[in-house]
C-alpha cells in the first residue's frame, strides 16, 4: 500500500484548501458599506465597521498593474510577471501573471484572468507542497 499524499499547505493565510480538493481566495465582506476584501478582517477598511461576513472571493478579475521581473531570489526563475489584480466582485490580490512576457507590460492593465490556486513547485521538510495564487489571461486559463 502507498504512503498517503502530503496534505498541501496555503502560502497565505486567505488560501483555502478544503477536504474536496477545492482551492479558492477567501475574504471579508462589510455588512455596513458592502466593501469586499481579501483575507479574514476584524474591520472594514472603508468605512471602518466591525460587522463582517467570510466570503468566498470569485475566480477571476483584471489586471490592476504589472511589472516583469528580471532579477530575484536564487531559485526563482526570471523573468516572470508580478501582477496586482483587482477580483471580479471587491478584493485585491498580488501574485504572478502567466504567460508570454510582454514588451510593453502597461498593455496587460485591463486584461481579464483567472485567478487559480496552484502548486508553487516549493516543499517543506515533510514533502508537503505550498500552493499560492496565479493568474492566466482568460483566452489561456483552463
Amino acid at each position: 500500500m502507498s504512503e498517503p499524499f502530503p496534505e498541501p499547505i496555503p502560502a497565505m493565510p486567505y488560501i483555502v484548501i478544503d477536504d474536496g480538493g477545492d482551492h479558492y481566495l477567501a475574504g471579508s465582506r462589510c455588512d455596513q458599506c458592502g466593501a469586499t476584501m481579501l483575507g479574514k478582517r476584524l474591520g472594514c477598511a472603508a468605512c471602518g465597521d466591525g460587522a463582517l461576513t467570510d466570503v468566498r472571493l470569485n475566480d477571476t478579475g483584471r489586471v490592476r498593474t504589472c511589472t516583469v521581473i528580471t532579477r530575484s531570489y536564487p531559485g526563482v526563475p526570471v523573468p516572470f510577471i508580478a501582477a496586482v489584480i483587482a477580483i471580479d466582485g471587491g478584493g485585491v490580490v498580488r501574485g504572478t501573471l502567466h504567460g508570454p512576457i510582454p514588451d510593453d507590460p502597461v498593455a496587460e492593465i485591463g486584461k481579464p484572468v483567472r485567478i487559480s490556486i496552484e502548486d508553487t513547485g516549493q516543499r517543506d521538510p515533510n514533502g508537503r507542497a505550498f500552493y499560492a495564487q496565479n493568474f492566466r489571461p482568460m483566452e489561456t486559463a483552463a
